[in-house]
C-alpha cells in the first residue's frame, strides 16, 4: 500500500530541499534473514543449470528446488535432505544428482501434498510463468516414503495459465487446500479433489503496486504469501516484495521488502517448515543462489 507523505516531507518538496531517501518508493524493511544453504553454479544440485526457479518444503523437511537453463528449457528437479541440526548453513545437503523432467516446463513455482488423490506424496509444478511460458498445465511429480522423486504426470487446469500455487493441509478446519496465483487473479481448490476442475476464483483484483515479475507463492492455514521479483525494468533502487494475504485476498501486510543487490538478486519462491519460513534468491552476475530465511 502506498505510503503518505510526512509533513516534512511535503514542506521540504515545497520549499525545494533534497530529500535522500535510503528506502524504495513503498518503504519497507528488509525481511530477509540469514542464509541458510548456498548453491554455487557448480552444485552437483543442479547439473549444469542455470537459473533457480520453484521452491517448496516436503516430507520430513526436505526441500525441493527446480533448475532451469537461461532460456528457460530441460529442467531438472533437484532434492536436499534435512540433516536435523540447527537451522545454520548445512542443515540441507545434496541428495545427489538432480532429477530431468521435461514436463516441469519453466517450473515457476512448487507445491507440496501429503497425499495427492489418495496416491501418496506429491509435488505439483506450474509449468508456465506468468508471460515469458505461458502454460495451462501443471506436472504432478510423485515421491517414495522416503520422499525420492518418481513418476510424473501433466494435468490440464481449466482456468488457464497459473504461476503460483501452493497447498497447506492445514486449511479449511484442516480439510487442505490449494491458492493458484493468475495474475492478479486468486483462485482456490478443495484439497482432495481433482484438478481438473472444482476451482473458485476468489478474487480478480490482488494488492500489486508497479511492474515486479511474478513468482512463487505460499500458503498456510490463515494466510497466503505472494512474491514478486524484480525485473529487468524494475528502478535500480527496486526490492523484491513478498505480500501477504488471507484466504479471501484480502490485505494482511502489503510490500514486504527483500533487497535485490541493485537488480542482481531475483526472488523465486517462499515456503516453510512449521514456523519456520525460507525463499529461494536466484542470484546474477555469477554469485551463488541461495535459501535464505524470511522474516513473516
Amino acid at each position: 500500500m502506498k505510503k503518505l507523505l510526512s509533513f516534512a516531507s511535503v514542506l521540504a518538496l515545497m520549499t525545494g530541499i533534497a530529500i535522500t531517501s535510503t528506502t524504495p518508493t513503498y518503504a519497507a524493511t528488509d525481511r530477509s534473514g540469514e542464509e541458510r544453504l548456498t548453491i554455487p553454479n557448480s552444485s552437483a544440485c543442479r547439473a549444469g543449470r542455470t537459473v533457480m526457479q520453484g521452491m517448496v518444503a516436503g516430507p520430513g523437511g526436505q526441500l525441493y528446488i527446480i533448475f532451469t537453463k537461461a532460456a528457460g528449457e530441460e529442467p531438472v528437479l533437484s532434492r536436499w535432505l534435512r540433516d536435523g541440526s540447527a537451522w545454520d548453513g548445512s542443515s540441507w545437503t545434496c541428495a545427489g544428482a538432480p532429477t530431468s523432467i521435461p514436463a516441469l516446463g519453466h517450473g515457476n513455482d512448487l507445491a507440496y501434498h501429503p497425499n495427492y488423490q489418495g496416491q501418496g506424496p506429491a509435488l505439483i509444478a506450474t509449468q508456465g510463468s506468468q508471460s515469458a511460458f505461458p502454460s495451462d498445465d501443471v506436472t504432478i511429480v510423485h515421491l517414495d516414503s522416503s520422499g525420492a522423486v518418481g513418476a510424473s504426470e501433466v494435468v490440464h487446469l481449466p482456468i488457464g495459465n497459473i504461476s503460483g500455487l501452493c497447498y497447506s493441509a492445514t486449511a479449511a478446519g484442516g480439510a487442505g487446500k490449494f491458492a493458484a496465483r493468475r495474475a492478479g487473479n486468486l483462485w482456490t481448490h478443495p484439497g482432495a479433489g481433482s484438478l481438473t476442475g472444482g476451482w473458485t476464483l476468489v478474487k480478480s483484483n490482488l494488492t500489486s503496486h508497479d511492474n515486479r515479475s511474478d513468482q512463487g507463492i505460499d500458503c498456510s492455514e490463515n494466510y497466503i504469501w505472494n512474491t514478486k521479483s524484480i525485473n529487468s525494468s524494475t528502478p535500480t533502487t527496486g526490492w523484491n516484495w513478498v505480500y501477504q494475504y488471507n484466504w479471501s485476498g484480502g490485505d494482511v501486510e502489503s510490500d514486504i521488502g527483500i533487497p535485490g543487490r541493485d537488480l542482481l538478486d531475483e526472488i523465486e519462491d517462499i515456503t516453510h517448515i512449521g514456523s519456520d519460513f525460507f525463499i529461494g534468491v536466484n542470484r546474477n552476475n555469477g554469485a551463488d543462489d541461495s535459501v535464505k530465511v524470511f522474516i513473516p
